[in-house]
């Protein structure tokens, strides 16, 4: 544990506790029952001041469980600590599961009723955080389609040697699938979008949603169904199970919010091109992997080929 972190937290009058985890972003320790303090790696206090706006923001939404959000940065020369709101409750699953079951009607109802709580929150600060690392926040006056669409168009460009020695074709599927996207109309519903909606994000307690944590990865204001997608897709991602539980979450989100299954693939396809390379080395990275056999899908190029009927 970082010794000078634990000092500067005790100077500001709190008593860190055990980790609760470390990843590549920083280190977690609790410090109460409501309080919890994330040891940044590289970051300065500019960098997270957005966090501070978005926090606030998510605070004053109607969504009806506890987020976890940042409520006071401290600093120390290059040491730079959160201070964030605790979230109750236990994962829905756990991240990166073996051999994961097939997706159950109950855990489908509880992804569907943390959709439903983002659905509430609407305010535009909470389209204050870069879209990702290095990346500005999408823009109020364009889009949803149209930013995603430049997004993709970015992240293509800065590092395409990967996805070409897989898909021969990538860079017509990609100008194909830029056109489609710029094309969508604009939704009446926008809304949070977390972006990384996995279960290991969604807590719960007694059968119910008690609070989500972890935004902040493509999290924005936009299309509901883009979320919808992500988290159909991304609940197993590894599994001998992945497919069929991607298309009963799918087929359940697309009847209980009215979304359109031809979006879902643009959106899948969007984020298979954003995120290849975000974590891989080289190509034998397994994100890197689901990327390709994501584009590679027959009802994914379809979806990319035909003009949506709107």
């Amino acid at each position: 544990m970082d010794q000078r972190a634990i000092a500067l937290l005790r100077q500001h009058g709190w008593n860190p506790g055990d980790i609760l985890g470390a990843g590549m972003e920083g280190t977690v320790i609790e410090l109460s029952r409501d309080e919890v303090a994330k040891i940044w790696h590289g970051r300065n206090p500019a960098d997270l001041q957005p966090l501070l706006r978005f926090g606030s923001a998510l605070e004053q939404s109607p969504i009806p469980f506890r987020c976890s959000r940042v409520i006071a940065i401290v600093e120390d020369d290059d040491l730079t600590v959160t201070i964030e709101q605790k979230v109750p409750g236990r994962s829905l699953r756990p991240d990166a599961l073996p051999n994961a079951p097939l997706v159950a009607h109950e855990e489908i109802r509880l992804m569907g009723d943390a959709l439903a709580g983002l659905s509430q929150a609407t305010a535009g600060d909470l389209s204050v955080l870069p879209i990702l690392p290095m990346e500005k926040p999408f823009s109020h006056s364009s889009r949803f389609g149209v930013s995603l669409a430049h997004l993709t168009e970015r992240r293509f460009a800065g590092r395409p040697e990967l996805l070409r020695q897989e898909i021969g074709e990538i860079d017509a599927l990609v100008t194909e699938l830029l056109s489609r996207l710029r094309d969508l109309p604009e939704t009446d519903s926008k809304c949070l979008i977390h972006g990384d909606l996995i279960p290991a994000n969604v807590l719960i307690e007694d059968g119910e949603v008690t609070g989500l944590i972890d935004f902040g990865f493509l999290t924005t204001v936009g299309d509901p169904q883009f979320d919808a997608a992500i988290a159909a897709s991304s609940f197993d991602m590894y599994g001998p199970n992945a497919r069929q539980s991607e298309q009963a979450l799918s087929a359940v989100f697309s009847a209980r919010f009215g979304h359109n299954p031809e979006i879902y693939n643009l959106y899948r396809a969007a984020y298979a091109v954003i995120t290849n390379a975000y974590f891989a080395i080289d190509s034998q990275d397994g994100h890197f992997l689901w990327c390709v056999e994501m584009l590679k899908r027959e009802d994914i190029r379809n979806s990319i080929a035909e003009p949506l009927d709107t």
